[in-house]
């Protein structure tokens, strides 16, 4: 389903105008190459827009390594506009404290059209488990045989991006029926963890919290205090837990909040993100 607010919110009139996004993009990593040098890189194209992969020129081996990712979903725009705003307010302190790596728009075709699916109707957050596709497509009418285009380019870099998200991912994503937000949380520790409790504090503080069991269109007994622990399914994120990443979120802003008000929540949740990797010891130096 696509946002009621898809076209020009009147609290953000470039929700899915990829131009000033990219503009923004350019001038926020700019700002960033003089605290700390960032190399931006296209991975991959679909359609006429690049998908861009920004992380540290030289990684700090004594300091955790992290990823965010945004835009999946094209009609979940966000995502990218929080981790958008995130580098351009990101003091030196936060840019150094980590090695953080970003995937800000992974869907550009259908942030574009300000749809879920990309130009191909496929989905991009699936198909990543082979073991799972059977049961994905049973689940969801899906004739996908494996990862979208996008899950294709996001494949032939899987080694790097592992590397990156060493030590936690954080992908933001939106539920346009919600009126309140809610994580789903792949990690071994008892939630809500000191991984979880930031990233609800964001969601919190800007879209509230979707209530035990559910609400609106969403109702599910695993939804405890905000959080669905420990699902894998055929998304990205899943397949990243089963490879060994320690730590995995999704968050989920909800649609039926002002445009503002979700890009003021995965802003502050990418920022949560980096203060709680900032404490991480490291088990597996490199």
């Amino acid at each position: 389903m696509d946002f009621p607010d898809r076209k020009a919110p009147a609290d953000f009139p470039h929700l899915h105008d990829i131009g000033h996004f990219n503009e923004r993009l350019m001038a926020a990593i700019a700002r960033v190459n003089k605290i700390r040098p960032y190399t931006l890189e296209s991975i991959g194209s679909v359609g006429d827009h690049d998908i861009f992969l920004l992380s540290p020129a030289m990684l700090n081996d004594a300091k955790p390594r992290i990823l965010s990712a945004g835009g999946f979903h094209g009609e979940e725009p966000a995502g990218p506009w929080g981790i958008l705003e995130y580098l351009e307010t990101a003091t030196e302190d936060e840019l150094k404290s980590v090695n953080h790596s970003f995937l800000p728009l992974v869907n550009p075709t259908g942030f574009v059209a300000g749809t879920r699916l990309n130009i191909f109707g496929e989905n991009p957050n699936r198909g990543f488990v082979p073991e799972l596709l059977e049961k994905e497509m049973e689940a969801t009418g899906s004739n996908m045989a494996g990862p979208s285009v996008e899950g294709g380019i996001l494949m032939s870099h899987l080694d790097r991006l592992l590397a990156l998200s060493r030590d936690g991912f954080v992908t933001q994503h939106e539920d346009s029926d919600l009126h309140a937000g809610f994580l789903f949380i792949n990690e071994k520790e008892a939630q809500p963890s000191a991984f979880s409790k930031p990233l609800l504090e964001a969601l919190s503080r800007h879209v509230g919290i979707l209530q035990d069991g559910g609400a609106d269109t969403l109702r599910t007994p695993e939804l405890k205090n905000g959080i669905w622990h420990n699902d894998i399914d055929g998304s990205f994120e899943g397949l990243l837990t089963l490879k060994g990443i320690p730590r995995a979120a999704t968050t989920e802003t909800p649609g039926m909040k002002p445009a503002r008000a979700r890009i003021d929540s995965n802003r502050d949740i990418t920022r949560a993100f980096v203060e709680y990797a900032r404490k991480i010891k490291l088990t597996h130096p490199l």
